[in-house]
């Protein structure tokens, strides 16, 4: 929207990243970051956040600064995120890290004690309802918190965005390139572009040509950076 808009979405940035609970702080966004902070009762909380995320899983903070008495750190844990985990000074600890939910450790903590949450960023294949007919035998590529796109630029040369389809069975692989787009993980692996083409609007049913190229899938923010082109989230998907 206006610009305005964003300068107030990132003066809110901080109150969104952290909030807190009755008896402690809840981290609620994953970044690297500074929290120098009060709990409820007055006391102060300093808390170092280092992590890659969006691109990473690995999430480390560190306690700087806190009181004596116990107090409750809640993590949460992103509805995409299975099979989380989180070690304290590098030991399991007794949590729940359900996806869609809060991991709520309470304990007495000090200086220097280093929390790691780690978070798989598995690639998977997304679907949705069934009646949602614009998406209907589709699939879009999620890793982590991101939607991928193909951008025409990733493509052969006059290639149309509707002729591209993604197999079940492609090798999707995530790949950091720190020199494209200001830097960002993208997903390679192969794709089928159908290369019969008829001028008809209707025509008897055949069996498609197909061409299997590889291809690159960029995240859905980046787009439209390299210059004019199309892209798509949906990919037609080929059951092999």
């Amino acid at each position: 929207c206006c610009p305005p808009n964003l300068v107030r979405t990132v003066a809110k940035s901080p109150g969104w990243a952290y909030s807190l609970s009755e008896d402690g702080v809840a981290v609620n966004l994953y970044g690297g970051n500074r929290l120098d902070t009060r709990l409820s009762d007055g006391s102060k909380l300093q808390l170092i956040q280092e992590t890659r995320y969006p691109w990473d899983g690995d999430i480390t903070i560190t306690i700087d600064e806190c009181r004596d008495a116990p107090f409750e750190l809640l993590l949460r844990i992103p509805g995409w995120a299975d099979m989380a985990s989180i070690l304290v000074n590098e030991h399991s600890v007794d949590t729940d890290a359900r996806p869609g939910q809060y991991a709520r450790i309470k304990r007495r903590w000090k200086k220097g004690d280093v929390v790691r949450l780690n978070i798989p960023m598995e690639i998977k294949r997304i679907e949705g309802h069934p009646r949602i007919e614009e998406v209907l035998n589709q699939v879009a590529i999620q890793r982590g918190p991101l939607v991928y796109c193909v951008e025409s630029p990733d493509l052969p040369g006059g290639t149309s965005i509707l002729d591209v389809y993604l197999p079940e069975s492609s090798d999707l692989v995530a790949r950091d390139c720190p020199d494209l787009l200001g830097g960002v993980t993208t997903i390679t692996g192969s794709v089928r572009l159908r290369s019969d083409k008829d001028e008809g609007m209707y025509r008897t049913l055949t069996k498609p040509l197909w061409n299997t190229v590889e291809t690159t899938f960029i995240p859905y923010f980046a787009w439209c950076n390299r210059g004019e082109s199309e892209m798509t989230v949906w990919l037609p998907i080929i059951w092999e």
